[in-house]
């Protein structure tokens, strides 16, 4: 009876320690299904944020390089405005103020105005060609030329007015003198592309001559006799010059496709 009791003993303790061993064994598996969960629950939560992360820095790139192309836009805008401005004072100037002078003196202080007027259109078109693109840069570049040529046209009408109301004062006190002067001015007008060539005829010198004696009888600038006497030149401007209507037409048509490419948002 004792064996049986102690045969019993042995075996509820043998299956004690099989059931512990089996809970600790479950423990284990549990645990480790556990820990494998909550590694494949932060590995999506890392994955989650990284995308998230990444999402939300390309929207600040994208949105930073919107930004610095509105700036951009706004920068060359600025530029080109002031650029075209500066032309159109410069030429407006030219045309209304040595349309009004008269004399010699007040022709030469207009003339000695548009130095500063075309110096700041030359600093602002090289503004313009620094900015680019290389489209509006080749118009600026037209428009400043075709503004230079336009005023130096003003410059010398302004100058031929100025000549011929200096002479017109003198028919006061040389009435004589003077009205020989606008005699032999068209005179030299006819044969002025003859002097310096061997198609210059000796009556020609003549002509020079006499209005030479007559200028200085009247305290007349030698020069004026130049002023008056060479023709207005009507010849076309090179090919590679526009006009100054189609150089302001090619500018602006220039700096809107800068301004406002084909497929972008205007500002």
């Amino acid at each position: 009876m004792k064996d049986l009791q102690g045969i019993g003993a042995v075996a509820a303790a043998v299956v004690a320690a099989v059931g512990i061993a089996s809970t600790i064994l479950i423990g284990r598996w549990t645990l480790r299904g556990a820990l494998r969960g909550a590694e494949e629950t932060a590995r999506a939560g890392l994955a989650q944020a990284d995308a998230s992360y990444r999402a939300a820095l390309d929207a600040v790139k994208a949105q930073g390089r919107n930004d610095h192309l509105q700036w951009r836009r706004g920068v060359q805008r600025d530029a080109y405005a002031a650029f075209l401005q500066s032309v159109l004072t410069y030429t407006d100037n030219a045309h209304n103020d040595l349309g009004r002078a008269s004399g010699q003196e007040e022709t030469r202080a207009c003339i000695a105005a548009l130095r500063g007027l075309e110096t700041d259109m030359s600093h602002r078109a090289w503004v313009v060609r620094l900015e680019g693109p290389d489209d509006v840069a080749g118009a600026a570049i037209n428009l400043e030329t075709s503004a230079k040529v336009l005023v130096v046209v003003e410059q010398t009408h302004a100058r031929k007015r100025a000549a011929m109301h200096e002479v017109g004062l003198r028919g006061r006190t040389h009435r004589q003198e003077v009205a020989r002067i606008w005699e032999l001015v068209p005179v030299a007008q006819g044969f002025w592309h003859t002097i310096g060539t061997p198609g210059m005829e000796d009556s020609s010198n003549e002509v020079l001559a006499e209005l030479r004696a007559l200028f200085s009888r009247c305290e007349l600038p030698a020069g004026f006799i130049a002023t008056l006497c060479q023709p207005h030149d009507d010849s076309p401007l090179p090919v590679d010059i526009p006009t100054f209507d189609e150089a302001i037409r090619g500018f602006i048509r220039a700096a809107r496709e800068a301004l406002h490419p084909a497929g972008t948002p205007t500002l």
